[in-house]
């Protein structure tokens, strides 16, 4: 949706300075691509995107000595080195670049130099109150600083777009409200609309790329709605379901009944109503070898019978307890596949079948020829036709942490129309999981307050939440 909005708006208006602006590398490929399109699609051909000569900048977040990034440009425009990230403290990515952020805060006032930010997937640059900088989330900060005024007569207008989705992210739930974001002083400048009748803040009801059983299935087991013990997150009030695109029956008190269903038209992919069979699959096995015997079994089907292609069609996530598991459950994987004649690529690294990652190469998803194998911080963003999720007794083993059943639930959504779920073991939460199936589109449960920490239902019109688009 960005992609589309900044290729218009760069048409519109090509004497602009324009950031679009997402956290993780991997992205780069699938982000010049589609402005490519749209730049392409919009002007009938006559415009092409050519990233060093633009007026239209695509940015990760903080940048690197060859690949400038948001935070590393507005460095430079000030002459000020960029500050190392603080790799000694237990940090999160985000974290570690709210932390130089600050720093270049502190430094000097940011001079005015973009006149539209962009800023998708933006809850993965939302930290804790602690490294707030003077009460406002310093990437935003930053951003907001780096914008010229629209009208200097109201320097507080300014062309600032963030959307997000805060089930996506990986690091925590945390939906900040405008107030969070930018302090008091500016905690209204979202509320409302614009001349015309426009909006400033807005919930998208629809989503065009998972299909409604996958999506559904994948907001139930996130949030735990069909958990014995109650759910563990997520929406607590009839309203908020209906903004995300949901159909609600019953009230959210204790020991109530509810039922959630999601109507075609807001799930409008065309895939379940086409396949005969169903489009998430889920089965567990007596050993990790087994799994993955079952996974080189089906993709080498999906390859030399069903005619799908190895990079882009289909995808492979693995998920793991902590980032050290993962790690090794991608490397084994990866290299299960390989040993059996399927050729693999994993994110960063050089070339197909290369088991060695590579710093050099982080903007590396995708190679032609090889079925990316891919842990969740490098599959988030990204997407294919066939997802392959793999170890889900990661999960199930820890079945109450909220962080990884978010990887499971971001895991799932990166399907445009079919998921294979799998895992090793057996555990009560694999019960949890053929229920949500079961459910389809529509699924009831008894709705258990969850504990408060992991309520995310306090909307305003000063947040903006979307599902997968």
């Amino acid at each position: 949706m960005l992609c589309q909005k900044a290729a218009w708006t760069h048409l519109q208006h090509p004497e602009w300075d324009i950031a679009l602006v997402f956290f993780t590398r991997s992205l780069y490929d699938l982000v010049i691509g589609q402005v490519k399109l749209w730049l392409h699609h919009f002007s009938k051909g006559e415009v092409q995107y050519e990233s060093q000569n633009s007026k239209l900048r695509v940015f990760h977040a903080w940048g690197t000595k060859d690949q400038p990034g948001l935070y590393r440009t507005i460095c430079k425009a000030h002459n000020i080195k960029p500050f190392p990230l603080n790799r000694s403290c237990n940090y999160t990515p985000p974290e570690m670049v709210a932390d130089v952020v600050i720093q270049l805060l502190k430094a000097t006032e940011i001079t005015p130099m973009f006149d539209a930010i962009l800023i998708d997937e933006g809850q993965d640059l939302v930290v804790g109150d602690e490294l707030k900088y003077n009460g406002k989330q310093p990437i935003y900060w930053m951003a907001w600083q780096a914008l010229r005024p629209v009208d200097p007569q109201h320097p507080e207008k300014r062309r600032l777009i963030w959307v997000y989705d805060e089930a996506q992210t990986l690091h925590g739930l945390k939906v900040p409200t405008a107030k969070e974001l930018f302090g008091e002083e500016l905690s209204n400048i979202v509320v409302g609309a614009h001349k015309g009748g426009i909006q400033k803040s807005a919930v998208m009801k629809t989503c065009y790329r998972t299909p409604a059983p996958i999506l559904t299935a994948a907001h139930a087991i996130g949030m735990g709605l069909l958990r014995p013990e109650g759910m563990l997150s997520g929406f607590t009030k009839k309203k908020d379901w209906e903004g995300i695109g949901y159909e609600v029956t019953g009230n959210f008190c204790n020991g109530q009944q509810i039922t959630l269903h999601r109507p075609w038209q807001h799930s409008p992919n065309p895939v379940p109503a086409l396949w005969e069979k169903p489009v998430l699959e889920f089965e567990m096995y007596e050993s990790r070898e087994a799994e993955l015997t079952a996974l080189a079994h089906n993709i080498r089907q999906n390859l030399e019978v069903e005619g799908l292609k190895p990079s882009r069609d289909i995808l492979v996530v693995v998920l793991g307890a902590n980032a050290e598991e993962a790690m090794e459950q991608e490397t084994e994987v990866a290299g299960f596949l390989k040993d059996r004649g399927i050729d693999i690529y994993i994110p960063t690294a050089q070339k197909i079948n290369d088991l060695e990652r590579d710093n050099d190469s982080r903007n590396q998803f995708w190679r032609e020829g090889g079925v990316t194998v891919s842990l969740i911080h490098r599959a988030k963003g990204n997407e294919a036709d066939l997802v392959y999720v793999v170890g889900f007794d990661s999960v199930a083993r820890d079945e109450s942490n909220i962080n990884l059943r978010n990887s499971l639930f971001v895991a799932l959504t990166r399907a445009r129309g079919w998921v294979k779920l799998s895992g090793a073991g057996s555990y009560p939460m694999c019960d949890e999981m053929r229920r949500v199936i079961a459910g389809g589109n529509t699924f009831s449960f008894t709705y258990k307050r969850p504990p408060q920490w992991n309520i995310s239902s306090n909307y305003s019109g000063s947040q903006l939440d979307k599902p997968p688009v």
